[in-house]
């Protein structure tokens, strides 16, 4: 075994996705779920996902060689913090969020010199929450990113890039604060854009009958604006200083296209138009 003992802290859609998809690597000797919803870890250990499930934090870590926060970014540094005092020495602690520089920083703050911290941010998931939507196969192919510092151990690097491999995903290494500018582009922004829209289409008053009349773009464009409100404006407030910069740049993007069509300035409006097409069919 790679591992004799793994523990994942919140079995929501991605930590149960996680210990589901590790329990069937074979390559752990327990997979220990924690969650304070029991009935997340009796429907974890009926369906296999889990071996393990306890609310208790102490018996899930102790001799644990890996364990995952696998809960909203707003708490993890809160977990790490109870953490803190009852870890196994040599245990390596990492996460799942999609912040990394706010987290990072305050976790290794206030975990013990033998306990390393590795960040780490797996691009995979759905609109959907919940450990009744996990999946096993849900990082198999996918892009996992972890954002080492100074002080980040050498083997539990190793160990927490070992974990995501044995799993199917594929490791990546990034800057901490690179990490977060980027994502609030690629990620963070478009949640606010679906948010956003979905709140200018079906504005307090309007009847549900507008959705008749929706096509596929819609349904297509906003499937992200389902996702957890909770989960959504915890990554928002960690990340604010970036999102507000995307956000600042969308507009700016937005107001462009307002003015040349007040302006009736159709070869302008094809221009802008083309260029935003011509730079979806490079990447996608």
């Amino acid at each position: 075994m790679d591992y004799s003992k793994i523990t994942v802290i919140g079995l929501g859609l991605i930590g149960g996705s996680l210990a589901w998809a590790l329990k069937r690597a074979g390559n752990v000797g327990e997979v220990y779920g924690v969650d304070i919803d029991d009935g997340a870890i009796d429907y974890a250990i009926r369906e296999h996902i889990i071996d393990v499930g306890s609310k208790d934090l102490r018996d899930a870590v102790n001799n644990s060689d890996v364990v995952v926060i696998a809960t909203y970014v707003g708490i993890i540094p809160k977990i790490a913090k109870s953490l803190a005092s009852i870890l196994s020495p040599k245990t390596t602690v990492t996460d799942v969020g999609s912040v990394k520089a706010k987290v990072v920083m305050e976790i290794e703050n206030l975990l013990p010199k033998d306990v390393s911290f590795v960040g780490g941010h797996p691009i995979s998931g759905t609109e959907r929450s919940g450990i009744f939507h996990a999946s096993s196969e849900l990082f198999k192919g996918k892009k996992c990113i972890l954002t080492p510092t100074v002080n980040t151990d050498d083997q539990s690097l190793s160990r927490v890039r070992k974990l995501w491999e044995c799993i199917g995903a594929k490791v990546y290494t990034m800057n901490p604060e690179a990490h977060d500018r980027v994502f609030a582009y690629v990620s963070h922004l478009p949640h606010t854009v679906a948010y956003a829209l979905l709140n200018s289409i079906a504005p307090e008053g309007w009847t549900p009958d507008i959705l008749d009349f929706a096509g596929g773009g819609l349904k297509d464009f906003t499937r992200i604006g389902e996702s957890s409100p909770e989960m959504w404006s915890d990554i928002f407030m960690a990340n604010r200083e970036n999102v507000l910069a995307a956000i600042e740049d969308f507009k700016n993007e937005i107001e462009k296209i307002r003015v040349t069509i007040e302006k009736g300035n159709l070869a302008r409006l094809r221009d802008i138009l083309s260029n935003a097409a011509s730079f979806k069919k490079d990447f996608i």
